[in-house]
């Protein structure tokens, strides 16, 4: 159980962790254009958005590898609680960053951590009313 819940918020962490320090990195490179009160150009909100994919992918092979058994359980796991964690952000930041950044983020999450389950764990076998 514990593994289970561990290899979940690893990857999200990852993600998170990924996210953050790109941001940061951006932030540096392009400080004109990250300004409190003044929304970032889309180009590099793209560049933010096509990263954040491509830590979602490592996201999903972070869980999956973790996992013990069942990797595909635990990636459902992770998109599950990075949607809900998506949802809420999206609330409380709407508005304030374009919303099809926002959007984008949510519909591709889960096709994104589907690929790294899938980049480590293979294909899903799905049983009657159970995950592989």
């Amino acid at each position: 159980m514990v593994r289970s819940i561990l290899a979940v918020l690893a990857g999200w962490a990852s993600v998170g962790v990924l996210v953050v320090l790109t941001d940061g990195v951006l932030n540096r490179l392009f400080p004109n254009d990250y300004v409190s009160g003044k929304l970032p150009p889309d180009h590099l909100l793209a560049v933010s958005l096509a990263t954040a994919i491509l830590y979602s992918v490592i996201g999903g092979w972070v869980t999956a590898r973790i996992a013990a058994i069942k990797p595909w359980r635990h990636v459902l796991g992770l998109i599950i609680w990075g949607e809900l964690m998506g949802i809420a952000s999206a609330a409380a930041t709407w508005g304030k960053i374009q919303s099809w950044y926002q959007i984008g983020l949510l519909l591709l999450w889960a096709p994104a951590v589907i690929l790294g389950g899938w980049i480590r764990a293979g294909k899903p076998r799905f049983g009657p009313l159970d995950l592989a």
